[in-house]
C-alpha cells in the first residue's frame, strides 16, 4: 500500500519515538516547532505519489503498487525509470532533503535483491530476514532512517579500547530471542520523526565482533533514545524569509541504545567482521548505490543553483560581465557532468542475475566530486550577489507598513526586479548560503560521506584496484616501445 501523508503522520503521531530537545522530552513530533516543518516535508514525499503516476510502479516482488524507490530494476529500463523518479522527487525538493523516505527505500530493496548472498554467507536465517524486512517495508510504505558513524571519543584508538567499549553500539549479550546491544550512533538525520532504523556500524574502526552487527527495528522500540540537534525553524517570518528552511529543514539527532533487544529475525549480518567490507561495498555494492542517490540529489541542487545564480545576475543588470558568466558557467559545467553521468551510469549499469545496479565508477566518482562542486557552487552565488545580499529588510512585516513600503518600493527595486520580488529573491539566496539551514546543508554536502580528502583517495586505492593498471597499460606500452641505449 503506498500511503498518503496523512496516513504517515497518523503513524508517527500514534509511534513517537524517545526523542529529547531542550531538556524535555518530546511528546508529540508532528506538533513540535522543531520538527514539525519536516514531518509536512515526509507527508508531501507521500502525496507526490498520487500527483505523479510514474512514482508508483506495479511491483512483481510484492505482488502489488509500491513507490517506484522499492522497484528491484531488473533491466536497465527499470533502472532509468527509478532515476527519473528520484529526479521528479529531488527536483521537488530542489535537491535539498536528502534524508526523504526514498533513500532508505534503496537499501532493503538491495538487501532483499542480494538475500540469496546473506544466505550464502551468513545462512539461511539472515536471507529469510532480508527478505521479510523488505516485504514489511513496502507493504506498509514504512519510513527509514539510518545511523552508521560512531561518537568521537578517541579517534586514535579502537572502540574495544576505549575506556567504555559500549560507547560504540555493540553486542552486551546474547538471549534466545535476539541480542541486547548498547552504545551510541551519530548523525542519525531524520530519526526523531522517522518509524523505523538501519543500524550499520563502520567496521573499518574496529573489527571486534561485538560491533559486527545489521539490524532493523523501529525507531520507537523500548530503550532507544534520540537527542536531537537544535532545530533551525524559521522565525515568524516563516516562508516569506526563510522559504528554504521553512520547508526542508532537517532534523539530526545522536542515536542511544540502552539495552535495547534486537530480536533475531531483525538482524542481516552478525559476527564475522572480515567479511563485512568486502560483503558490504563489492557484492551488493552499497557504496555505489548510495552515491548514485546523491548525485541525483545533487544535480537537482546544481539545477537549482544555477538558476539562483542567473536570476541574480539578470536582475542586477550583470548577466553580461565576463567575469559573471565564467562563474555561472562553471556550474553549468558541473549540471552537465552530472547529467552525463546519470545517463552513462545506467546505459553502462552492471547487469547482475538478481539486479540491474549504476556503474560503480561513473556513480562514486561524481558523489565524491559533488563533495566539492556544492559547496563551490555556494561559493559562486556569494561571490556573485556581494553585497547586495546582506542590506535586506526584516520582513513581510517592513511591507505592511504604509511609510517603510514607500520607502521600500523606491530604493529596494533592481534593474530587472520590482521591490516585492528583489526582497524575495534574496531571502532565497540568503537562506541557502547564510541561514542556519544552508550552512547546515553545505557542511554535510562536504563530509556526508565522510572525509573528502579519503573519499577522493579511495578512487585510487579502492574504488579503481581493479581497473587501474588498465592505466598503467597504457603507459607500459610507451615505454617498452621506447628503445634502450646500447651496453
Amino acid at each position: 500500500m503506498i500511503r498518503k501523508g496523512i496516513d504517515y503522520i497518523k503513524s508517527i503521531k500514534s509511534h513517537t519515538p524517545e526523542v529529547y530537545y531542550e531538556g524535555q522530552r518530546v511528546e508529540d513530533v508532528t506538533e513540535h516547532p522543531a520538527f514539525k516543518t519536516p514531518v509536512r516535508t515526509v507527508a508531501k514525499y507521500y502525496d507526490l505519489h498520487w500527483e505523479y503516476d510514474d512514482l508508483r510502479v506495479y511491483n512483481p516482488d510484492v505482488g502489488e503498487e509500491t513507490s517506484i524507490s522499492f522497484l528491484r530494476p531488473k533491466s536497465k529500463k527499470d533502472l532509468a525509470k527509478i532515476r527519473d523518479g528520484l529526479i521528479k522527487i529531488y527536483d521537488y525538493y530542489r535537491g535539498f532533503f536528502g534524508r526523504s523516505p526514498d533513500y532508505l527505500n534503496l537499501w532493503n530493496m538491495i538487501f532483499y535483491a542480494h538475500s540469496e548472498d546473506f544466505g550464502n554467507h551468513f545462512g539461511s536465517r539472515y536471507k529469510e530476514n532480508a527478505i521479510e524486512i523488505y516485504k514489511e517495508a513496502t507493504r506498509n510504505d514504512l519510513f527509514y532512517t539510518h545511523a552508521i558513524v560512531a561518537p568521537m571519543y578517541d579517534r586514535s584508538r579502537p572502540p574495544s579500547q576505549w575506556e567504555d567499549p559500549y560507547i560504540q553500539v555493540g553486542v552486551v549479550e546474547e538471549r534466545p530471542e535476539g541480542v541486547i546491544v548498547r552504545g551510541a550512533a551519530m548523525i542519525s538525520t531524520a530519526a526523531p520523526y522517522a518509524e523505523m532504523l538501519w543500524y550499520l556500524p563502520n567496521i573499518r574502526r574496529d573489527t571486534d565482533t561485538r560491533y559486527a552487527l545489521y539490524f532493523s527495528i523501529p525507531t520507537y522500540q523500548k530503550g532507544v533514545k534520540f537527542l536531537a540537534r537544535r532545530g533551525f525553524q524559521p522565525r515568524e517570518g516563516g516562508e516569506f524569509e526563510y522559504p528554504i528552511s521553512s520547508k526542508f529543514d532537517e532534523s539530526d539527532a545522536i542515536m542511544i541504545f540502552k539495552d535495547v533487544l534486537i530480536p533475531w529475525d531483525r538482524i542481516i549480518f552478525y559476527k564475522r567482521p572480515e567479511l563485512i567490507e568486502d560483503f558490504m561495498w563489492r557484492i551488493i555494492g552499497l557504496r555505489t548505490w548510495f552515491n548514485w542517490h546523491f548525485v541525483i540529489q545533487h544535480y537537482s541542487r546544481l539545477k537549482f543553483l544555477a538558476g539562483l545564480a542567473i536570476a541574480i545576475s539578470e536582475a542586477s543588470g550583470t548577466s553580461n560581465f565576463i567575469n559573471v558568466q565564467e562563474k555561472i558557467g562553471e556550474i553549468l559545467i558541473y549540471i552537465a557532468l552530472n547529467e552525463a553521468v546519470l545517463t552513462a551510469s545506467v546505459e553502462n549499469a552492471e547487469e547482475l542475475p538478481n539486479i540491474v545496479r549504476p556503474n560503480p565508477y561513473y556513480s562514486i566518482g561524481a558523489s565524491h566530486f559533488n563533495m566539492r562542486t556544492v559547496p563551490r557552487a555556494n561559493e559562486i552565488l556569494r561571490s556573485i550577489s556581494g553585497g547586495a545580499s546582506i542590506p535586506i529588510p526584516a520582513g513581510i512585516k517592513d511591507f505592511e507598513n504604509p511609510e517603510e513600503r514607500e520607502m521600500i518600493l523606491k530604493y529596494m527595486s533592481m534593474k530587472g526586479l520590482d521591490a516585492l520580488e528583489r526582497v524575495k529573491l534574496f531571502n532565497l539566496l540568503w537562506d541557502v548560503i547564510g541561514s542556519e539551514v544552508g550552512m547546515r546543508y553545505e557542511q554535510y554536502d562536504r563530509f556526508s560521506r565522510g572525509d573528502p580528502t579519503i573519499r577522493w583517495a579511495q578512487m585510487y586505492s579502492e574504488v579503481y584496484r581493479d581497473k587501474k593498471h588498465e592505466f598503467v597499460k597504457l603507459v607500459r606500452e610507451i615505454l617498452d616501445q621506447m628503445p634502450n641505449p646500447k651496453a
